[in-house]
């Protein structure tokens, strides 16, 4: 299971001053679509969504770690060329189980397509700190603009990591702040506003 461990911390990042993070380049485009739980189902090894359409076949490994939890996060990513489906299951404070697979992009807009589904867009720089963790840093758009969140990955969760004079309030283990809870709060904001 340590493979599919991902352990990070998360923090809001001090927006007036100089952006570090872009010097090496001008990121990658991300738009992340959250699917609802409820239409995810295991069926004959796969991940079905809505009833019909099969995302993904599971390995047996991954049909157990699976079905011994609930309540996973399930989301498509686009990320430039790439499209990946990933369901992440929360642990403790900065760790979770991420399954991930590439998919084909075709797939990914067909399922994202077939209802409303909460989503977040972003450009997303790395940075690599003087400790030598590389630092994602995530500027939000479409209705999250002015947003911006770091995130650093590490080998464990008591692994000391230098954290960089740009980084503010840390955010790890606050779900409210997750690209998940952002994805649903942007939706209901745009609701309220088209009532």
């Amino acid at each position: 299971m340590s493979k599919h461990l991902e352990i990070e911390r998360r923090f809001f990042v001090n927006q007036h001053g100089e952006r570090p993070w872009r010097t090496g380049g001008p990121g990658t485009s991300i738009t992340q679509y959250y699917l609802d739980g409820d239409l995810i189902r295991l069926e004959r090894g796969g991940i079905v969504y809505n009833g019909t359409t099969k995302i993904v076949e599971l390995e047996q490994e991954m049909v157990h770690m699976y079905s011994g939890q609930t309540s996973w996060t399930a989301r498509i990513r686009f990320r430039d060329a790439q499209t990946k489906f990933t369901l992440k299951w929360k642990m403790t404070g900065a760790t979770a189980i991420e399954l991930e697979w590439p998919i084909e992009r075709g797939l990914g807009e067909q399922i994202v397509t077939q209802r409303d589904h909460p989503y977040v867009e972003k450009r997303r720089y790395e940075w690599t700190g003087p400790d030598g963790f590389v630092w994602e840093v995530d500027e939000f758009e479409g209705g999250l603009d002015n947003l911006i969140v770091a995130e650093v990955e590490l080998p464990s969760e008591d692994t000391p990591v230098v954290l960089p004079d740009w980084v503010g309030v840390e955010l790890t283990g606050n779900r409210g702040w997750s690209n998940a809870s952002l994805a649903r709060r942007k939706t209901e904001l745009t609701r309220d506003e088209m009532n």
